[in-house]
Formats: structure tokens, C-alpha cells, sequence
């Protein structure tokens, strides 16, 4: 399981010590204005580190002189076949164990330094059953003695001087759980939030909040809950028969409290939509669940529910499709929560939305804790990686307090991404919806021209039509699920390469390589060569349109684009895309339109290069 804070209010020194007096293994990320750091434990000892400045062992290296960039390159390579960065530096005699070792020291000092010092940041730590040393980049045992670096070695305490000790991790692990419910006194020591190091342990009293005008400006300001019972039950239903949402009422005067103020800010509630509006934070306040664990689910719209959110929560990724469907048209901030599948569907799920905003947030939830798989979603664009209880800790006395524990981690979230939204839209009025899905249209283009010109100029040979033809479809694929790529010749179209899922596991890219349309039958790429204008709805039925599809694999569309690429006044390729995987709306293409002009200019030179080669 995994669980979060704020430095402000559990130092890394702290975390570090409890780590190391629990001997656990996993990885703490911390997230900052700098961006995200990784501090990695084995076995409660610190043995790696990483920053968006150091983000690998063989970057550091060259970096710090000790590598030169050849070797750098070739190091990578063998890491790309399972062979750690540290064993093959060592075994090839680039470094010595010894020399190692200090680079190793001087990386982690260098990346924790700064995050000792500092109150600023959001951490999460994941527990990990194991970690090997194509992971942690090298293999602990063989390079140090100890198998790593204990907190004497990393938080600066002076030689001979024991580490202060802790009042005690239960005591700790107890003042975590309060101060992540928002609930702990003011003046509490923050030793420990539960990271879940220590056995099972019993509830701890929680302190009353203090008095308004005493709290601490560290508190997410959530009204305090009064927590109840919770009872396993198969599954709450969503609505009753009226259509009203369930909503928990804690007793008949909060029931009236509730009405009153409702009338007296003469909000309304609009029942039979996707959306009830209830107060002005509504607008924003919203979160998206799919989770197939009912009892998760249950967890969170309790949770969520109690403060104020309104959480839309899903079994199947489908009706998750249809909510965002519905919450991009109304230009609504939401924060989502999707469970990994094995599929990776739902990571596919995860880039459409980024794809949409890269603003808006998105958490992947695992059932277990797997550095690799983390790596890989926050590569693809996940802002945070968490993991939820695991069965065996769903058990009788523990169920109600892991469920809840793992419901405040995401509400903690979620509320942090709100105030990040009123901070950013402060002064924007009823437009900053609006406002705020046009600002992220301008990012993703300004960052699909500056990465086009990025790749164009380090392609090796401008000339070869293979390598920008794969230049052009990995930043389509930032706008569009599937997509082909074809070459406009006077006789037919010939593909060149694509993207997407072709069903039944087959390589779209192969099958679009051994597509040919000819261009003197009626078909939606030669309506696009002809006209020049941009395609996007529906595809009319004829036999080479037919083809197109047959070729692209076994799934039909019911939406589709064809995008035209210029050089000059001839169109000299098509770029096709359809919604076959999910059968989701196509957004606006305005700004791949904007990108493939100016791709038009390498592509054409590309294909006259290569049709001079043909003659």
C-alpha cells in the first residue's frame, strides 16, 4: 500500500529513520516545484536516487566526468538487456567497486541534500515486497559492505553522534494516521505518517480539532469528518428509484443544516443528469473513480462524499468513457482515478485524457507495488502511482481502517489538485473553465512544434521518408488513438506506417505497410488529396473505403478523420485516424491540423528525395 504527505509535515529525515527502523523495501517519491525525486530503500537502507536533473545513474555519471558519453550509450544498451548499469561498468573496468561506490554516495547526497532542508513538497511512499539490481541500477550487496546507506550516512549527523531516536514507530505510525485525516493538534510532533512499516495496530485516539481561529495553515482545509463505522456491504447503489443521489446525512439537524443553507444561497439541484449542481465548488470539485472492487468504491464515495466532492465512480472503463465525455464537453476540472489492468486498457484511458489536458490529473491505483510498471506510467503521463490495500490486509479488524486510510490518501489528492485549480483560475470568473481547456490546447501545440523540430533536426538523414514518416506518427499519436500514414502517389496511396490497436493482437504498423488504395477509386483519401480539406465524421461505403478498413484490422469505426499534408499546393499524404478502439468522440483537430503543416515541408522533401530514387 501506498500513502501520502507533506514534507512540511513529516521531514525526509524523518521518513528516512522510520524507514530504516522498520527495515522496509520500496520507493519514496517526493514532488515538488523542481518536479519529482525518487529516493529508493532496501531493506530499510538508502541505495539509489534520482532528480529531473539526475535522472539515472549513467546520466550522473557523464555528467560528473566519471563516463564518457560512448560509453554512457553503450552501458544503456546492455541495461535495455537486463543487465544493471552498475554490473556492467564494474565488470567491463570502466570503475572500480571502490570509485562506484563514491559516485553512487555523491548522486544520492547531491539528489537529498536539498529535500533534507526543505518543507516543501508532496511525498509518496510505495512499499515494495523486493527490489533487484536492474531497479536500483547496480546490485547493493556486491559494491557495499552494508548493502547501502543508513540514515548516519545521508542525514547529515555528526561523526560519532547517534541518531536521535524516535518516541517510538507505533507512536509515530498513530500521529501519522491523525495528521493524515487532517485532525491531528496543531503542536503535534509530526514523527511519523503511516506508511504501513509497522504490524497492525490498533485505532488511535484522534485529538478534537482545534478552534478555527487556532488551526495551522498546514491542514488541508477540509471541513472535519466524524467518522462511522463502516460496514462491508456488497455495494451501494448509486441512485435511488427517484434519481436522487445517496448522499450520508449524519443525523436530522445536519439534514436540515444542509437545506438551509441550500435555500439560502439559492443554489438548486438538477436531478436526471450526469451533474448536480449544489454549490459554486461543484463546478470543479469533481472526481472520477473506476475501480472494480466494490468495496473500494464504497470507501471512496464515503469519503469523497463527506467532503464535499462529487466523485462519479465506475466498475467498467465504458461508463468511465461517458462520464469524460460528458465532463470535457461542460470544460470541467476533474481529477481521475483508474485502476490498472492488465489490458493496459486503462492506460490508454489515462493518455486520452492527457491527451485532451495534460492538466488534468490523472492516478494510476495498483493492486500491488511494481517499480517497473511505476515507472512506466509516469513515463506515460500518470502524475502519481499509488497502491491500494492488499487482500490480505482486507481482513477482519483491519478492513474498515485500511479502506478508510487508502479513501483519505486519495481524497488528500484530490484536494490538493482543487486549490491548485482555484489558485491557477483565480480572477478568470465563469469562464475559467473554458479558459483553462484553451490554455492547455496552446501548451500541447507550442509542445508538439517545439518537439517536431526537436526530432527533425537530430533525424540522421532528412531524406529518408522512413524516418520522418515515424517522426510524424509518434506526435499524431498524441491526438489521435489509431492512425495510418500514407504517401499521396499519382496511381495509388501506399502506407507508410501507423499506430493504434488493430485487434486480435495483431502489429497495425505491419498491416498499414502492406496497404494500397488506388487513387482513381472513389475513397476518403482521394476525396482529401483532392480537395484539401480536412475529413472528420463519417465515411461513406465504397469498395476501396472498404478496403481501408479491412486492412486496418478486424474493429470498425464510427468516427473518422483524414487530414491532408502539404508541400506547397500539392497534397502529398494522408493521415488517417478513427475511434475503432473505444468509439469515443474525436476532438477538435485543430491542432494537429497546425502541426502536420508544418510537418508538410520534411515529409515532401522526404518523398521527392524518394521519388527520385525510384526513377
Amino acid at each position: 500500500m501506498s500513502l501520502l504527505g507533506r514534507l512540511e509535515d513529516l521531514s525526509l529525515t524523518d521518513i528516512v529513520q522510520i524507514v530504516y527502523l522498520s527495515r522496509r523495501t520500496g520507493v519514496l517519491e517526493i514532488i515538488n516545484d523542481d518536479g519529482r525525486h525518487t529516493v529508493l530503500f532496501r531493506g530499510g537502507l538508502v541505495v539509489n536516487a534520482s532528480s529531473p536533473e539526475l535522472p539515472d545513474l549513467l546520466g550522473f555519471l557523464a555528467a560528473a566526468g566519471l563516463l564518457t558519453r560512448p560509453n554512457a550509450d553503450m552501458i544503456r544498451r546492455m541495461e535495455e538487456q537486463a543487465i544493471p548499469a552498475g554490473t556492467s561498468l564494474v565488470e567491463m573496468n570502466l570503475m572500480s567497486k571502490d570509485d562506484l561506490g563514491n559516485a553512487i554516495r555523491q548522486r544520492v547526497l547531491t539528489v537529498m541534500t536539498p529535500l533534507l532542508q526543505s518543507k516543501e513538497g508532496e511525498f509518496n511512499f510505495l512499499l515494495s515486497d523486493s527490489m533487484d539490481a536492474l531497479d536500483i541500477e547496480y546490485d547493493p550487496d556486491d559494491i557495499f559492505k552494508d548493502g547501502g546507506f543508513a540514515p548516519s550516512k545521508i542525514v547529515g549527523v555528526p561523526e560519532g553522534e547517534k541518531i536521535k531516536p524516535l518516541k517510538g514507530l507505533e507512536e509515530s505510525l498513530k500521529i501519522g494516521k491523525a495528521l493524515l485525516r487532517g485532525t491531528a493538534a496543531p503542536d503535534a510532533t509530526p514523527a511519523s505518517l503511516n506508511l504501513g512499516l509497522g504490524q497492525p495496530i490498533s485505532p488511535a485516539p484522534v485529538p478534537a480539532p482545534a478552534p478555527e481561529n487556532e488551526r495551522s495553515d498546514n491542514i488541508l482545509p477540509f471541513p472535519a469528518r466524524e467518522e462511522k463505522p463502516f460496514t462491508p456491504i456488497e455495494e451501494l447503489p448509486d441512485q435511488l428509484s427517484g434519481g436522487q443521489a445517496i448522499l450520508p446525512v449524519r443525523d436530522e439537524q445536519d439534514r436540515r443544516d444542509r437545506l438551509s443553507s441550500t435555500a439560502a444561497s439559492g443554489q438548486f439541484k438538477v436531478a436526471g443528469g450526469l451533474f448536480e449542481v449544489e454549490t459554486p465548488e461543484a463546478v470543479f470539485r469533481n472526481v472520477v473513480l473506476f475501480e472494480r472492487n466494490p468495496l473500494v468504491r464504497v470507501a471512496a464515495r464515503r469519503a469523497f462524499t463527506q467532503e464535499g466532492a462529487k466523485i462519479f465512480q465506475f466498475g467498467t472503463l465504458d461508463d468511465v468513457r461517458s462520464a469524460l465525455t460528458d465532463l470535457f464537453a461542460s470544460n470541467s476540472f476533474f481529477v481521475t482515478f483508474l485502476e490498472v489492468t492488465e489490458d493496459e486498457s486503462s492506460t490508454r484511458l489515462m493518455q486520452q485524457v492527457k491527451r485532451k489536458n495534460a492538466r488534468l490529473p490523472v492516478v494510476m491505483i495498483d493492486s500491488s507495488a511494481d517499480l517497473r510498471r511505476r515507472h512506466n506510467l509516469l513515463r506515460a503521463g500518470a502524475d502519481l502511482y499509488v497502491t491500494k490495500p492488499s487482500p490480505a490486509r482486507l481482513q477482519p479488524g483491519l478492513i474498515e481502517e485500511e479502506l478508510s486510510l487508502f479513501a483519505d490518501e486519495l481524497v488528500l489528492f484530490a484536494g490538493r489538485q482543487f486549490e491548485q485549480w482555484e489558485r491557477l483560475t483565480r480572477g478568470l470568473g465563469p469562464n475559467a473553465g473554458k479558459q483553462f481547456y484553451e490554455m492547455a490546447t496552446k501548451e500541447t501545440i507550442d509542445r508538439s512544434f517545439s518537439l517536431l523540430r526537436q526530432l527533425i533536426n537530430e533525424l540522421s538523414n532528412p531524406n529518408d521518408i522512413g524516418q520522418v514518416s515515424s517522426t510524424i506518427l509518434r506526435l499524431s499519436a498524441e491526438y489521435l488513438d489509431r492512425g495510418a500514414l500514407f504517401v499521396a502517389r499519382k496511381e495509388d496511396f501506399l502506407g507508410l506506417g501507423g499506430f493504434g490497436f488493430a485487434g486480435q493482437g495483431q502489429d497495425l504498423d505491419a498491416r498499414v505497410r502492406q496497404l494500397k488504395i488506388a487513387a482513381d477509386q472513389p475513397s476518403i483519401l482521394a476525396d482529401v488529396a483532392k480537395s484539401g480539406v480536412v475529413h472528420h465524421g463519417k465515411m461513406r461505403r465504397t469498395p476501396a473505403n472498404v478496403s481501408l478498413i479491412e486492412g486496418l484490422g478486424s474493429i470498425l469505426p464510427t468516427e473518422v478523420v483524414a487530414l491532408p499534408i502539404t508541400h506547397g499546393k500539392r497534397a502529398i499524404g494522408i493521415l488517417y485516424g478513427d475511434n475503432a478502439e473505444h468509439r469515443a468522440p474525436i476532438d477538435s483537430m485543430t491542432g494537429l491540423e497546425i502541426f502536420l503543416s508544418q510537418a508538410g515541408y520534411a515529409f515532401g522533401n522526404a518523398v521527392f528525395a524518394s521519388e527520385r530514387t525510384r526513377r
